[in-house]
């Protein structure tokens, strides 16, 4: 289920950091986007639990960097039990709801590029 677009990225945060530059914010966002789609992938093949944890990490920073508050919440979640044995099939599932808010959130991303 995506969610709702209001929830995607907080656009009134990342304008504290573009001051209106459209440019810029666009940059940052594809950049963010290039990223996060790199990191579900690897979040899907074998990690240690380790890499797991860095992964999601790096992931729960860049997204809460742009705004992406649910998409981070989602990261921390998954990083707390990325390395607790018993709780894989949890973990699997937060990994689940991650790729498809990763993908909510570069959709969103294409669509106010799209309108700029």
């Amino acid at each position: 289920m995506p969610m709702s677009t209001h929830n995607l990225i907080d656009l009134a945060h990342l304008e504290k950091y573009v001051a209106g530059d459209t440019t810029l914010r666009d940059e940052i966002l594809s950049l963010f986007a290039d990223r996060a789609l790199e990191m579900c992938a690897a979040l899907k093949t074998p990690q240690t639990d380790k890499e797991r944890k860095l992964t999601l990490h790096t992931l729960k920073g860049g997204a809460r960097g742009i705004g992406a508050w649910m998409l981070g919440d989602l990261c921390e979640r998954a990083e707390r039990i990325a390395d607790a044995p018993g709780r894989e099939d949890e973990r699997n599932a937060l990994i689940r709801r991650i790729d498809a808010a990763v993908n909510d959130v570069v959709a969103f991303i294409g669509r106010l590029r799209e309108a700029a």
